[in-house]
């Protein structure tokens, strides 16, 4: 049981660390539901486009993409599609539109760089 109420909770959480051997590091998070904003999409700035099985994938996608500063995932019927975009909402205000049923979220980075035996930790939004 206790598996059972673990799993879900894995799934809506995403951490992925990058390589830290050259004295920096960039943290990707993602949490579904709380990083979203909802019935929300972000127009005018998407450079791919492709079907998907949930938000996770997405954003895996634009981690690895160093464009991607933002997505939006869009589920019609049992469709689900993926949109990376080159800007985010923080400076193109006016592209954030009103879209139900669509999911916006802005790529979430950490930094961290090692000085001497410190580690230097700033998070920055795109």
């Amino acid at each position: 049981m206790f598996t059972a109420k673990l799993i879900p909770l894995l799934a809506t959480l995403l951490r992925v660390k990058g390589d830290c051997l050259t004295r920096s590091c960039q943290t990707f998070s993602l949490d579904v539901y709380q990083d979203a904003i909802q019935d929300s999409e972000f127009v005018g700035h998407v450079f791919h486009s492709f079907t998907t099985v949930n938000p996770i994938q997405c954003h895996t996608w634009c981690i690895q993409d160093c464009r991607c500063l933002s997505f939006n995932f869009k589920e019609n019927n049992a469709e689900k599609y993926c949109e990376l975009n080159e800007g985010s909402h923080f400076a193109y205000k006016s592209s954030l539109k009103h879209a139900p049923g669509t999911r916006y979220y802005v790529l979430q980075r950490k930094y961290e760089a090692k000085v001497k035996d410190y580690f230097l930790e700033l998070t920055h939004f795109e």
